[in-house]
């Protein structure tokens, strides 16, 4: 890092800018911004943004989000009080990703589901548009920019789903793109930085990367003007105070503070890794990927893969001019290494650094670009266009991502069964989506921003069958048990005596206690049979 350091310090023999930033030419910055790849052929870009746009699933938490969504837009409010489970009655809930889900759920209102699949095609495309543009920056040339931008998009393609994680990607991209300008000497607004954060933290909890990124970036001038380099200290001491207004931006939200707190439960919780693998350590991550799918790990081999050349590229060649960006990609390499969920803003923040030194190494600069093909651009448009056909981008459905109880809940809505449900934690979101209001679940994918420490930890007794297994059943007011056969949770139940298993197949099993309505039904009891493929709605 020392030396990228000294190398964020103008050549001997240029002169300063006068108002002591650290930057290019101004020229030399312009001519970079025309050959960007969507300057250079919009459909090839096209084509990028529909490889990225290729995983089309029903994340298990979209339906708990158009589902608060619709009550936001109905009632004109954020949610204060959950109304969907029965184990923390009149619990308040921080749902930190409201602004989203009104969204999405107006989307999905106006539009049905191709009013999602345009929502999501949008912010892909904003996602890669402003990685693109972070890419221009380092004057490469369109070549070897095109070769970058595929390796995003498979890298990113898993990661982009129906979640408020898309609009984290977006702006996080689109913050580099402004301190890639700032950097070289171009016009960057980077007051809009501020306003942009009190609207993110209304979007995702991602806003703290963009919080770090800007903390990293000023740091690094900070850094600079210390050494005696170009920056001058009004410059670091402005983008300093800039990063503060925009971390006080982001106590706009109705919760305060609040939503500080809960960010930091989620990231420092040891319980709350358990129960959700998107934060899982990276190798265990890529672990889980290559048991359930050796395809779905491919994506994530990619990603690692970027962060690996980036590392190797900044090792071979220290002295590039572009500290304060590797110290970023650093950052969230590391925090990707940490935690899997945050491996796409290690992706958005590495290609840069990448993209500067393959192109020093393969002198693939602007100045070499001749002339653009009349007919790549037309295959690769057309290309794209059968692509959105095949792949189904604008079929009006999608898969669910896992497999879910459709059997088990059929089987219910038949028989007027309702009452409070001991759920597998994955199945939650499904449903309340399904069965809300007549029935409530025990736990769902809100369990960071609702559920205690003590309740997660009673859940997770009960679904490994631990010791605090019995105490979980018998504590509370359930009317089913909905679990998958074969856990250890299964095995336990069928133990019971109280306990009558009315639905079996190959996916779900539900329990009613005795002496309810729904252990007088007749009982459906098939366990080889597997439900047909579910897709939303």
């Amino acid at each position: 890092m020392g030396d990228a350091t000294v190398s964020a310090a103008a050549p001997a023999n240029r002169a300063a800018p006068a108002d002591g930033e650290l930057a290019l030419s101004a020229g030399a910055a312009r001519a970079s911004a025309r050959y960007s790849l969507f300057r250079y052929s919009p459909l090839l870009f096209f084509l990028i943004i529909i490889v990225a746009d290729a995983s089309q699933w029903a994340d298990p938490d979209l339906w708990i989000h158009l589902r608060a969504g619709q009550s936001i837009l109905a009632n004109w409010r954020v949610p204060a009080i959950d109304a969907y489970s029965y184990s923390v009655p009149g619990a308040i809930w921080t749902d930190h990703e409201w602004l989203c889900q009104a969204l999405m759920a107006l989307a999905y209102d106006r539009l049905g589901v191709f009013g999602l699949q345009l929502w999501k095609l949008l912010l892909v495309a904003a996602t890669l548009g402003f990685t693109s543009m972070s890419i221009a920056e380092t004057g490469a040339a369109p070549a070897l920019q095109f070769k970058i931008m595929t390796v995003v998009a498979i890298a990113l393609m898993e990661q982009l789903q129906y979640r408020p994680q898309l609009f984290s990607y977006a702006i996080f991209a689109g913050l580099l793109v402004l301190l890639a300008r700032d950097w070289h000497g171009r016009r960057a607004p980077l007051l809009l930085v501020v306003p942009l954060m009190a609207i993110w933290a209304n979007l995702h909890g991602g806003f703290v990367m963009g919080i770090a990124a800007l903390g990293i970036y000023a740091g690094c001038v900070m850094s600079c003007a210390l050494f005696g380099h170009v920056a001058s200290m009004r410059r670091a001491v402005g983008l300093g105070a800039l990063t503060l207004a925009a971390a006080a931006a982001t106590l706009l939200n109705p919760y305060g503070i609040g939503l500080w707190r809960l960010i930091w439960r989620a990231a420092t919780d040891p319980v709350s890794r358990l129960a959700n693998d998107d934060w899982l350590p990276l190798s265990r991550a890529v672990e889980a990927q290559w048991i359930n799918s050796h395809s779905g790990a491919i994506f994530v081999l990619c990603g690692i893969g970027v962060m690996a050349a980036t590392a190797l590229a900044v090792v071979l060649a220290p002295r590039a001019g572009d500290f304060p960006f590797v110290a970023i990609a650093a950052i969230m390499c590391a925090a990707a290494i940490s935690s899997s969920r945050n491996l796409p803003f290690a992706i958005i923040a590495c290609v840069s650094p990448l993209t500067l030194r393959l192109a020093k190494k393969s002198r693939q600069r602007e100045s070499e670009v001749r002339t653009r093909s009349a007919v790549n651009p037309w295959i690769a448009g057309l290309i794209a266009i059968v692509a959105v056909w095949r792949l189904g981008l604008v079929s009006g459905r999608f898969k669910a991502a896992i497999t879910n109880p459709a059997g088990a809940v059929r089987f219910m809505r038949q028989n007027s069964l309702r009452g409070n449900i001991l759920n597998d934690f994955n199945w939650g979101d499904y449903l309340i989506w399904r069965l809300e209001p007549q029935s409530k679940v025990f736990i769902d994918g809100r369990y960071d921003t609702l559920y205690p420490y003590s309740l997660i930890r009673q859940y997770i007794d009960f679904r490994f069958d631990l010791p605090g297994a019995q105490k979980t059943l018998d504590g509370w007011p359930h009317d089913f048990v909905l679990v998958a056969p074969g856990t250890p949770a299964y095995k336990m139940m069928v133990k019971q005596s109280v306990w009558k298993l009315v639905y079996l197949d190959s996916v779900s099993a539900l329990f009613a206690r005795d002496g309810t309505a729904g252990a007088l039904v007749t009982p459906h009891l098939r366990p080889a049979e597997k439900p047909a493929d579910e897709y939303f709605p």
